[in-house]
């Protein structure tokens, strides 16, 4: 214990003060008094006003990740609804009837006089008997559109001119066509606007044809099949809310049409009506978790949003601001009774306080000192009683480190009385290791008198638990340091599922690494070399843990965009033609694809789209050079084609690592020399021995 005469100890001692006061004039004592209880009722309101500041924005960390994810979820639902509805398409635009036949009119000029006119010999037709093709062409879509589900079909030539329409189709419209000559221009599927008809809710999407003599997805399109696809069933079950969902919350579909934003409502009198997003950043394309006023008649809401992949549509996630806080009333109810106890307290103490100073005599005087002593005492039992309802654990440790004061909470952590934290320090709280930590912390306080705020990791009762720890110094009369305020919050369950994240997102890239694998039998295990390899060169660099993180994602994700390649390419016993190299080049815009919806919270996409640029600029896909290439890219751009040159394929076989590390030494101008250099001292080292005998081994 200190002693009483110890100034740290003075200004940490709780207890009521003793003795007969001094007398002064009634005026001072009445200020002094009037300063006292002022404090306290300040203090009893800005306490529980704090503490409930603290858990609001706890509680709006947890809706908005709740939002997010919700979210994300059902916008790959939908997405993967549509990319089903356009695979129902595959079929027929693939097959070889209707490209033989769009082929034609297309050497027809999509003249249609010449389609129907019988050739001749004074005619200047081409002689093709189109117009025999028409009814079965016709026919053919018709049947298509009627057993698929869609409500209409139309084949639109270069110039946009519908050759063929299934049967009882509507005319064809402008925005249909300017749909279809997108389609074209782009070769690629192209989703419009959803749209409301008397059949309920709809949406075109225009597919593209190519010739039969092209492979789709190569070549220029001569046609392009444009859907008219039914909405409202299929929206009506992906918007409904989930009926074991809290009362309160709503998912809303919003719309990018004609540079404006329209909520897509199945079922609605209106079912497709212009709206507008507080927030929203049309150029980046997100809604950001905020409140705002709700799309779906709930008032004031948190909402958060996310982007369907192909039409540009946004699932929005929202839930009543009174929902979403009800957790928040209890406490702020409980809270606010406290304070208004405290300043009712205090208004009675200063009352009496000022009766007793203005009717007694110079002799009563002491006595009312007492008295107000007793209430002052009072108050800090209120404030203790404060202190009791909060869930963060507060303590005040003197600069030799032993606890003066601690909370409940403090002490039911620890499984102790407070009374018994009392004259402890944190050796005899957590043990040795987790107070050498702690003494750090309080070590910088002390020093810089400034607060500091940490994360721990600690053992209580045998469970390891995770701590955020905020310290600031505790001044004196004089401004003097002469203790630390310490205030924790236990973040264990944010923790624990940032790393079920994690270990989600882990699960996923062992998933897809195996199925490159599967694809090619050459890259086996070549993903997790890279990887290793990455990590080890990472390390000698001096990388930090978010840069070795990066290596190690982005080293087994890699090879994903090679599941866009055809199997046929990967795996051909020969050296690639030029095209085919161009095409094997694409596999890193597929996996920027693939992987740039996924919030990996690191710069995984940026650093495999950097792995096969070069210093020099001659590297692909963006002929990025120098300093414009991070060091996540260089680093696993120089492992990759380590790995890649002492792996076998099937047109050559492995070289051994010294040759291919005297490649990478004489091509600087293309590889970070001290990228290089870092790897070739792991290759020197036991543990790179291994990785090489692994690959010899396989």
């Amino acid at each position: 214990m200190i002693s009483q005469s110890d100034p740290a100890s003075e200004a940490l001692d709780f207890s009521a003060p003793s003795g007969q006061p001094a007398a002064a004039p009634r005026w001072r004592l009445l200020v002094w008094g009037a300063a006292v209880l002022a404090v306290i009722a300040i203090a009893a309101m800005l306490v529980p006003a704090l503490t409930i500041s603290a858990k609001k924005s706890q509680l709006n960390e947890q809706v908005a990740e709740r939002l997010q994810i919700t979210a994300a979820g059902q916008a790959g639902v939908i997405s993967t609804w549509l990319q089903g509805t356009r695979r129902l398409a595959v079929p027929v635009v693939e097959s070889e009837l209707l490209r033989l036949f769009t082929a034609e009119m297309e050497l027809a000029g999509g003249d249609m006089s010449r389609m129907v006119a019988p050739p001749s010999d004074d005619s200047a037709g081409l002689g093709v008997p189109l117009v025999e093709q028409l009814p079965f062409i016709e026919r053919i879509l018709s049947d298509f559109a009627a057993n698929a589900d869609f409500l209409s079909a139309y084949v639109v030539g270069r110039k946009g001119e519908s050759f063929v329409t299934s049967s009882a189709a509507p005319p064809f419209s402008n925005p249909q066509r300017d749909l279809a000559l997108d389609s074209i221009a782009r070769g690629q599927t192209v989703y419009g606007s959803a749209r409301s008809m008397s059949a309920g809710l709809v949406m075109d999407l225009a597919v593209p044809i190519y010739p039969v003599q092209v492979e789709p997805g190569r070549g220029q399109p001569v046609a392009s099949l444009v859907l008219v696809a039914p909405l409202t069933a299929g929206l009506s079950e992906f918007l409904a809310v989930d009926p074991l969902a809290s009362p309160g919350t709503r998912r809303v579909l919003v719309q990018l049409s004609d540079g404006g934003l329209q909520r897509i409502e199945p079922g609605a009198a209106n079912a497709v009506a212009p709206v507008a997003i507080a927030n929203f950043d049309l150029a980046a394309g997100e809604i950001p978790f905020a409140r705002r006023a709700s799309l779906g008649g709930l008032g004031p809401v948190y909402s958060a949003g996310a982007m369907v992949s192909g039409p540009t549509w946004w699932v929005l996630e929202e839930v009543q601001v009174a929902v979403a806080e009800r957790p928040l009333s209890s406490y702020t109810a409980a809270a606010a009774a406290i304070a208004t106890l405290v300043v009712i307290a205090v208004a009675i103490a200063f009352g009496a306080f000022w009766w007793r100073l203005a009717s007694l005599h110079d002799r009563a005087l002491a006595e009312q000192y007492r008295v107000l002593a007793n209430r002052i005492q009072t108050q800090k039992q209120l404030l203790d009683s404060i202190n009791g309802t909060i869930q963060e654990f507060i303590g005040l440790k003197a600069p030799d480190g032993t606890y003066r004061y601690a909370n409940p909470a403090f002490a039911r952590a620890v499984s102790r009385q407070p009374a018994a934290l009392v004259g402890l320090d944190d050796a005899a709280i957590f043990g040795q290791g987790t107070a050498k930590r702690l003494a750090i912390s309080d070590r910088r306080v002390l020093s810089s008198h400034e607060s500091v705020t940490s994360d721990e990791e600690v053992y209580l009762d045998g469970e390891r638990r995770y701590l955020q720890i905020s310290k600031a110094p505790f001044l004196d009369s004089s401004g003097e340091t002469s203790g630390i305020v310490s205030v924790t919050r236990d973040v264990t369950e944010l923790v624990e599922q940032r790393h079920k994240k994690e270990r989600a997102i882990q699960q996923m890239v062992t998933a897809l690494v195996r199925a490159i694998e599967l694809r090619d039998p050459y890259l086996a295990g070549h993903s997790r070399r890279v990887a290793e390899f990455s990590l080890a060169v990472g390390k000698q660099l001096g990388c930090n843990e978010e840069e070795l993180a990066t290596l190690e994602l982005a080293a087994n994700l890699s090879q994903i965009g090679k599941l866009a390649i055809r199997k046929e390419l990967l795996t051909k016993p020969t050296r690639l033609t030029a095209e085919e190299i161009a095409e094997m080049e694409s596999h890193i815009s597929h996996a920027i694809d693939v992987l740039q919806g996924i919030d990996f919270e690191l710069p995984v996409v940026e650093t495999i789209s950097q792995m096969h640029e070069r210093l020099d600029g001659e590297g692909y896909p963006n002929r990025l050079s120098g300093d414009a290439i991070s060091l996540t890219g260089r680093i696993l751009g120089a492992c990759d084609v380590f790995c890649a040159r002492l792996e076998p394929r099937s047109y050559r076989s492995g070289l051994a690592p010294e040759a291919v590390l005297d490649i990478l030494a004489h091509n600087l101008a293309r590889y970070d020399p001290r990228v290089v250099e870092a790897l070739k001292q792991v290759v020197a080292t036991v543990s790179g021995e291994k990785l090489i005998a692994g690959i010899s081994g396989s």
